[in-house]
């Protein structure tokens, strides 16, 4: 009996001593936890009559890098309806649109912020269109492109010496392709080659082709001007593969997610999927936002305003292809713009009419995300940018 109770006590106690080593913390994890980045919040700052801003430019949130958690914020730049911004890729210069479309604000405008210092305004131009809603860099970080949501208008600009832009090129959508219709640039996306440039125009559901000239400054059209999808599709944001072979599409007006393949012959995109972003069986007003790929390239992931939610991809390796992982409520209203984290752990989404955003985990293993428990108070915000 003796020999079986020191039995008992002596495990016990090599219990404790192991559970009291495991759960010491490792060296460097209180440094690790407290680690922050910083991302960049575009927003809406007046009522509109379809939003009512409620903001007051453009804003920079602090993110602890292990828990994923936001800590705050601050107001870095008073602009008027700032809903689009990205950042050089030296990080050095923030981008920035000022979506005006008033009766008497014949154009938007671009503005080049100093992140080094300040965020200094280093150049404000004309976008030549109204309602500039979309900028893209291209990979070398030489050129910076806008899309006018009205106005059927995409500007390019070259970076000089100082970060400062000067114009070097636009294209005009002729009028011989609107047959009555109106042109809606959204969005334009360089391919990896970054001599490809894609922009997809809402209005008249194409992807608009281009070669950009570095040289020149100039963008080309491309041997295939564009390529059409489905009547009433509203083609919206893309997103390139890395190897530049697929092109990804969300449609925001039919809530459908097109996969376009590069052919190896002719070089031209062509429609090779599509598929709805909404669970089967749903109804209800929806219109989808914006278009995100995970860093590892095997998931996808689009936003849902109406059914307010962010929807998971799996793309198939090598055919590009996708395949349905799931749902995920954004917990708050018009979820607009979101974001991956740099780390690809995390997914923030802006929710534009709850003036929140929101935070999740994602899995890297199966691409799911699962809730932070996190709603992050901040007027209308429209975009995230890491």
């Amino acid at each position: 009996m003796k020999n079986a109770l020191y039995f008992c006590l002596a495990f016990l106690v090599l219990f404790l001593l192991s559970t009291c080593v495991t759960t010491v913390p490792p060296a460097g994890t209180a440094a690790e936890e407290s680690a922050t980045v910083t991302a960049y919040v575009g927003t809406y700052t007046r009522n509109e009559g379809w939003v009512n801003g409620q903001a007051a430019g453009v804003y920079e949130i602090d993110v602890l890098a292990q828990s994923g958690r936001i800590t705050g914020q601050r107001l870095i730049k008073k602009v008027i309806n700032p809903s689009f911004v990205v950042e050089s890729a030296d990080e050095r210069y923030l981008y920035v649109v000022s979506e005006l479309a008033g009766e008497d604000e014949p154009t938007g405008f671009l503005y080049v912020l100093d992140v080094a210092d300040n965020f200094r305004e280093v150049s404000k131009l004309p976008t030549d269109g109204k309602a500039p809603c979309h900028i893209e860099v291209s990979h070398d970080g030489q050129y910076v492109i806008t899309a006018n949501y009205v106005g059927g208008v995409s500007k390019l600009y070259r970076r000089q010496q100082d970060g400062s832009l000067v114009a070097t090129d636009k294209f005009q959508v002729p009028a011989t392709a609107l047959a009555g219709r109106s042109s809606h640039l959204h969005s334009a996306q360089v391919a990896p080659d970054n001599e490809t440039v894609a922009i997809a125009d809402l209005g008249l559901d194409r992807i608009w082709r281009f070669k950009l000239d570095k040289t020149a400054g100039k963008l080309v059209p491309h041997s295939q001007p564009f390529v059409s999808l489905e009547p009433g599709a509203g083609p919206r944001h893309l997103q390139w593969s890395a190897d530049g072979k697929f092109l990804y599409v969300i449609n925001e007006l039919n809530s459908t997610l097109s996969v376009l393949e590069l052919a190896e012959t002719s070089g031209e995109l062509l429609v090779v999927q599509t598929v709805s972003t909404l669970p089967a069986g749903w109804r209800g007003d929806n219109s989808c936002a914006d278009l995100h790929l995970h860093p590892s390239g095997k998931f996808l992931y689009g936003s849902n305003r109406g059914h307010n939610s962010i929807v998971a991809f799996g793309i198939a390796e090598g055919a590009g292809t996708v395949t349905l992982i799931g749902h995920t409520p954004t917990e708050g209203d018009t979820p607009r713009n979101f974001a991956l984290a740099p780390s690809g752990r995390f997914l923030y989404v802006a929710n534009q009419n709850s003036s929140n955003i929101t935070a999740f985990g994602l899995d890297e293993t199966n691409g799911t995300l699962t809730s932070l428990g996190q709603s992050f108070a901040l007027g209308t915000p429209v975009c995230l940018e890491f």
